[in-house]
């Protein structure tokens, strides 16, 4: 009974993704994210796993940045124009995230044949945080939307995002 209750449920058998443990996390020096893709066909299996880690990765790249946006903002509440600096600086977001996913480095990639004879292929991809927010500024400070006081916030939020990245792990 003791080895029952140890391991999987009944009728399920535990699958492990060859990209799995704290390696292939994010942490505070880089956003990443791991795939998998299934096809009858070798390329469609890749192409797939790939689509679905950039996906990934950038719902991650948007979050981080949006959660470093709205603690510089809680801190600068004093502002008449949050919001639309806010809503100018989530379409820079947006703007940043098809650039950098292209700069992306693969850490991991792997194709198996499954029983079925498809091709399951894995596949983990990073990218360095203080790339992304270096990229971010570099086009905050080109838009010709935002003004200069914007650019400034958007410098400062930036830089302190980039140092606190890089205290960490």
């Amino acid at each position: 009974m003791l080895l029952m209750a140890c391991g999987a449920p009944k009728g399920l058998t535990e699958v492990k993704s060859p990209f799995s443990g704290s390696s292939y996390e994010g942490n505070n020096r880089y956003f990443r994210a791991t795939a998998s893709g299934e096809s009858t066909d070798m390329e469609t299996a890749k192409s797939k796993a790939m689509l679905t880690a950039k996906q990934k990765l950038a719902s991650f790249v948007q979050t981080q940045i949006k959660q470093v946006a709205e603690n510089y903002s809680g801190e600068r509440q004093a502002e008449n124009n949050i919001a639309e600096f806010n809503a100018r600086f989530q379409q820079l977001t947006r703007e940043v995230l098809n650039q950098v996913l292209v700069e992306i480095n693969v850490i991991g990639d792997k194709t198996y044949k499954n029983e079925k004879g498809n091709f399951v292929n894995y596949v983990a991809l990073e990218a360095r945080k203080k790339d992304v927010y270096n990229k971010l500024k570099e086009i905050a400070l080109q838009r010709q939307s935002l003004n200069e006081k914007d650019k400034q916030l958007v410098q400062q939020m930036i830089d302190k995002a980039i140092q606190d990245s890089e205290n960490g792990d």
